[in-house]
Order: structure tokens, then sequence, then C-alpha cells
């Protein structure tokens, strides 16, 4: 049987990383292959700096791959891959892996990596950071088209994301929703600015002073640019007691009935790639309010199954919400047509078709 070494921060981390990660090892893959997950989560760092800790943490992580890699065929490693302290860890790994004597995937899954890439010099450093990298994959069309121009000589694949539709089918309500007096707004996320969660909380100022009465929910745990990033994010939640209120993280097994318990989805980040939490509200039969980063105008179809707005603008976010938390109706149209384009266009089992074909693949490589 093929043996494969998954690579990544799993469990107890949250975020699209662990998710996705989840997604793999609960697939069938697992029977169709000899899965080994090699989980780099469970220790202290700072995403993206060159600091001491950082450069311990690789090194052990490389020799954990490299370990792992002896009579592996394939090893598969997921990051962010942006910025370049990132990037470069990434290709330490895969080095580890190619030295370990299996072919290497790496698995950029962050929406940074096309906004990263846009010099000279970066793509230089991508392309020697990647020089062990067989295949790498990203998960938005603009990543492989970055990739690409970095990367002339590799390989890079499309691999969406996608979502357990079964998992996440809201059958409490025939539209699914918590029925609550006070509307809920849910934002899944690290937070942080750069997911938008101040300019949330400023669209939040907006919606109440046009008297539509609503509850912002922030669910999610600590972003990988440390404390700092997330210190910001509660203070502006903090500044508005009783209206914004910060969930925490949540285990994956309560995120189903966290989207339920809501009427309105909300990512308004500065940038992505291609959001699971936006996939998961969509199969929840949640209408989405989001910016159009990455592949969200992919994703969430304006005016259908959901609203696309422009990023950073607290007003355009309001006006769309406002708008939804005030119209019942609508919101049901659009979470249902939300629903079945999950269920037609995102389902998790392309995903897991698409990597069950690359690892197949570098096992006749290898």
């Amino acid at each position: 049987m093929t043996r494969v070494v998954i690579v990544g921060k799993g469990a107890p981390e949250r975020g699209g990383i662990p998710s996705f990660l989840a997604l793999i090892l609960d697939s069938r893959l697992a029977h169709e292959f000899d899965l080994q997950f090699v989980n780099l989560a469970g220790r202290p760092q700072v995403g993206g700096r060159p600091t001491i800790g950082n450069i311990m943490r690789t090194v052990s992580d490389a020799g954990r791959v490299w370990r792992a890699a002896r009579g592996a065929d394939v090893v598969h490693i997921h990051s962010a891959l942006a910025p370049g302290v990132t990037l470069i860890r990434a290709g330490i790994l895969a080095l580890a892996g190619r030295v370990g004597g299996a072919r290497t995937i790496v698995h950029g899954h962050g929406g940074r990596i096309e906004l990263w890439l846009t010099t000279p010099a970066r793509r230089r450093v991508a392309r020697i950071a990647l020089l062990a990298a067989d295949t790498v994959v990203a998960v938005s069309a603009g990543s492989v088209a970055a990739l690409e121009h970095a990367l002339p000589s590799k390989s890079v694949r499309l691999v969406e994301n996608g979502v357990d539709t079964a998992r996440f089918a809201a059958p409490d309500t025939p539209d699914g929703r918590s029925g609550a007096a006070t509307p809920r707004i849910l934002f899944v996320g690290t937070l942080t600015p750069r997911k938008g969660v101040v300019d949330l909380c400023v669209a939040s100022d907006r919606i109440e002073e046009l008297g539509v009465a609503h509850e912002v929910l922030l669910v999610g745990g600590m972003p990988d640019e440390g404390p700092d990033a997330r210190r910001e994010a509660l203070a502006a939640a903090e500044a508005r007691p009783g209206r914004v209120v910060v969930g925490g993280s949540r285990s994956p097994e309560e995120m189903p009935a966290t989207y339920r318990a809501a009427e309105v989805f909300c990512l308004p980040s500065w940038w992505e790639a291609m959001p699971l939490s936006i996939l998961e509200a969509m199969a929840a039969g949640l209408p989405v309010v989001a910016t159009n980063v990455g592949d969200v105008g992919r994703i969430v179809e304006d005016g259908v199954s959901g609203l696309v707005v422009a990023p950073r603008d607290p007003d355009a976010l309001a006006e769309a919400l406002a708008g939804l938390l005030a119209d019942p109706e609508r919101r049901t149209r659009l979470g249902a047509a939300g629903r079945r384009t999950a269920e037609t266009r995102w389902s998790s089992e392309r995903t897991i078709n698409s990597l069950g074909e690359l690892y197949a693949e570098g096992a006749r490589s290898a």
C-alpha cells in the first residue's frame, strides 16, 4: 500500500489548515493509502518571523519529517507559504522529506501567496526555497497563477477546498436557522485585523445607528502573528459589550451547531485564498457576506448565494449586513441557494479525488 506522510498543524490548533488536515485523515484516503500524520501543532511560535525559537522549531520539525519520510512514498506538507520565512520553512521540510527518500508535495493554503510573490527577488526566494518540492499545490486560481510565475519549472496544481455537506446540514428548522429574537452575525476565523474583525465591529456600529437589532459572534483563536494582533481585535470587540461577543475557539464537532445558531455569516478579510469557513457556512444554509478577495467571488455568487463587498469598507459591509438582517425571506433564499451550490460545486469528495490522484502519481514516480 502506498505510504503517505501528512505534515502540518492539526488539532488542537484551529483554522483552515487543521480543518483541511482533519478532512483528509477522516476520508476514504485513510483506507486507500497508508497515511501517517506528523502533527506540527503544540509548540508556541510567532508565524513569519525569523526568531531563535522558530529556527529551532523548524530544525526539530525537519528531523521529524525526515524520520517519517524513510520508507514512505509521498510526503505532503501543508503551509501558508507566505511571508518569506514561512515559505523557507516549508522548503526546509520538503528537503527533509526528499532526503528521507520520498516524493514531496508542498500545499499552499494561504491567501497571502499571490500578494507576496510580487517582485523578482521574492520569486527567486520561492524558486530556491521550493527546489526540493516535486509538486506545489494551491487552493485558489490566483495563487496558482502567482506560483506558476515564480516556479516556471515546477508542477503547480490547483486543488480546490471542499466541504462535507452532510456534516453541516441543518435539520433543525425548515431553513435551518436558530429562530432567535435578535439576529446573529457569525464570524469564524483567527481574531486579527487582517481577517476584518475590526471592520466588522465598526460595521456593527453603523448597523446599530440604522436601528437594526443584531449580535455579532466572533469565533476563532490566536492568529499566527501572535498576541498583539489578537489584542487589537479583542479591544474592538470589548468596546461594544453586549453587541459583539467573543466566543473563543470551537472544536470541529461544535462547528455545525455554531453555524446553525446564526442568521448571517460574515468574513470581511483583507486577503484570502479559498476560505473553508465560507464553504462550511454555505453548507449549513447560511447566507454569506464576504469581501471580494482571493476566490471568494468564485464561491459566493453576489445576490444569489450571498453578498460580496469591497475589503476594508465598513460602510459597504454594514449596508449589506443590515439589508439581510432586516429581510428574513431574502436570508432564507440566499442561504438555500448557497446550500445547493455547496452540494453541487464544492463537495469535499472532489477535493479527496484530486488528492488521491496526486498520491497515486507520486507513488508511481517514487
